[in-house]
């Protein structure tokens, strides 16, 4: 058998135009036509319009995302608050306030489980969006005009 032999390749942008679904897969978002990108390599116009749909949709996500992020720290903080005032009046120390204890508690790890998992999942997104932003403005600088 022979073996094969692997090359080291140069880090670089990736700048093939290739038909990709870049829509994001986020749950909820049925219905919408899949979008290809337009072959970005013909003309400067196009890639501009391109990056711009780009920006936008990057700029979609992570409003998408801060509203998220920003309802789960609401929730966090009021059952943070909530145990406190239990602890403060006093009524933890009866049998039902404990088991409410709890069931703040738990609410609360389920909160902060869920935020996490949001973060990381915006990450993700974030990093892809913005890997194509930065695509295009790279295939701009390959269009720019020679004098």
């Amino acid at each position: 058998m022979t073996t094969l032999t692997v090359r080291p390749i140069a880090p670089g942008p990736h700048l093939v135009d290739v038909p990709t679904d870049y829509r994001p897969h986020v749950r909820g978002r049925r219905g919408e036509p899949h979008r290809f990108p337009a072959a970005t390599y013909l003309c400067r116009s196009v890639a501009r319009e391109e990056r711009a749909l780009a920006q936008d949709a990057l700029d979609a996500v992570d409003r998408t995302a801060t509203r998220r992020i920003g309802g789960l720290g609401a929730v966090v903080a009021l059952l943070f608050a909530a145990a406190l005032f239990l602890l403060a009046t006093g009524r933890a120390d009866t049998r039902s306030g404990v088991v409410t204890l709890a069931t703040l508690g738990a609410l609360a790890v389920v909160a902060i489980v869920s935020l996490v998992a949001v973060l990381r999942s915006h990450e993700r997104e974030h990093d892809v969006l913005a890997e194509r932003v930065r695509m295009y403005d790279a295939r701009l600088l390959e269009l720019r005009p020679r004098r």
